[in-house]
């Protein structure tokens, strides 16, 4: 089995400049060619359990929408019809087919055309070939993603190694189900969103209920995963040991604290004692970005411990972290402000900025450098 590894970084990097939060030409950059590039989370399978279960969603300005057909396989649609272009499905439900609301073209859950009104024998007109726009799909431990690049590499082949050491840490993920989902809109660009809850340098001095209620904060990691055979793989792995002191929110018995994410939008979390969640980030515009927040159980239903983490993490480290982004990003606006140094702690740990230093060396290949 490939296991994480600590990745290296030299000494002597900065920030990268203001530009890459606040400007709108590399924030269309970056919807181009990160986030229409990539696997973004659209949702658990326990979702959309049944034959005819759909979800609609949006990236962007995007529609799309993933539907189980008759066959019980899930597929991703743009969620357009090929006649004029009205919006087929809003929300989530189940349907036996897809009727446009326009003109009630019909479409099979597999996309392919049933019928239109009013064209059975006109002559020159062929729907046989028409289909609606499919995108790729695919799943982790039952978590669903999409990706719109036309022939992507699977999530295997994207993150290496990463599968193996989720079921390390959680062997029942498979068995999840969803529970309760929550998002927040947070006055920061994506990145801005995304690097703070990739970095607990500030953990100690924000969020004391995180840092001594659940884990043990002398033990907490972030780095880059990093295979044995040394493959760098776009994830940065979070690690801690359980907080087992009379301070711990909830019995932290039974596992450590590991965090999985996964370039650029998603994250998987597993709180000691297996308690199961997720993150991903919607960027709404160059200065907000949705958040949200999937809780999973076996049962499907919020169970005691569960409750007790939601409710204590949306009172502390969620309004904590919403007030930092909005004042880093508006930070970011000053006249004033320059690219500092990182904080690169050659042992690591909780205060080093590792992740950070990896995440913009992610954001430079993916987008360049802007001057």
């Amino acid at each position: 089995m490939k296991q994480a590894t600590e990745g290296q970084f030299p000494t002597g990097l900065t920030t990268l400049d203001a530009r890459y939060y606040t400007s709108t030409e590399i924030f269309a950059a970056a919807r181009e060619k990160v986030f229409f590039n990539s696997w973004q989370f659209v949702c658990h399978e326990s979702q959309v359990a049944a034959v005819g279960d759909y979800w609609a969603f949006s990236l962007f300005d995007q529609d799309l929408f993933i539907a189980r057909g008759k066959d019980n396989q899930l597929r991703c649609f743009y969620n357009v019809c090929k006649h004029r272009g009205h919006t087929l499905v809003e929300g989530s439900g189940n349907k036996r087919v897809v009727v446009c609301p326009y003109h009630a073209w019909t479409y099979e859950l597999s996309g392919e055309l049933r019928g239109a009104p009013g064209t059975k024998g006109l002559a020159g007109l062929d729907l046989s070939g028409i289909c609606l726009t499919e995108v790729a799909l695919d799943t982790l431990f039952g978590f669903v993603f999409i990706n719109m690049n036309p022939a992507p590499a699977s999530l295997a082949t994207t993150f290496p190694g990463v599968a193996e050491d989720i079921l390390a840490l959680c062997p029942d993920i498979a068995e999840r189900k969803h529970a309760n989902s929550v998002a927040i809109e947070k006055q920061a660009n994506w990145l801005v969103a995304v690097e703070n809850y990739n970095e607990c340098y500030h953990c100690k001095h924000v969020h004391p209920t995180f840092a001594s209620g659940v884990i043990d904060p002398g033990s907490y990691n972030i780095y880059p995963f990093v295979q044995s055979d040394g493959t760098a793989v776009r994830c940065l792995r979070h690690a801690a040991k359980a907080q087992t002191s009379q301070e711990a929110w909830y019995d932290t018995s039974g596992s450590d604290y590991g965090s999985f994410y996964l370039w650029p939008a998603f994250s998987l979390q597993i709180y000691p004692s297996g308690v199961v969640n997720s993150y991903h980030w919607r960027p709404l515009a160059v200065d907000r970005t949705e958040v949200h927040r999937g809780w999973y159980s076996n049962s499907g239903q919020i169970d005691e411990v569960i409750n007790r983490v939601i409710t204590l993490d949306r009172q502390t480290t969620v309004a904590e972290d919403a007030e930092l982004v909005k004042n880093v990003q508006r930070g970011l606006n000053s006249r004033g402000y320059r690219p500092g140094p990182l904080v690169l702690n050659p042992e690591q740990g909780i205060e080093s900025e590792h992740s950070i230093a990896a995440l913009h060396n992610w954001v430079r290949a993916d987008l360049g450098e802007f001057s």
